[in-house]
């Protein structure tokens, strides 16, 4: 389950099951975009 969470700053922090992260390759400070795609959003992860 994806969890979108407010923290008292204002910032939006999202979390995603860690065994995606995993499979992703996905470390702690990553960045990624979100792209619209139909009804929902497609994730994209920037390499470096």
């Amino acid at each position: 389950m994806v969890k979108v969470q407010k923290l008292p700053s204002g910032q939006l922090v999202i979390t995603i099951p860690k065994r995606l992260a995993e499979y992703e390759g996905l470390e702690k400070g990553m960045e990624v975009d979100f792209k619209k795609h139909k009804g929902g959003f497609i994730l994209e992860i920037k390499k470096k």
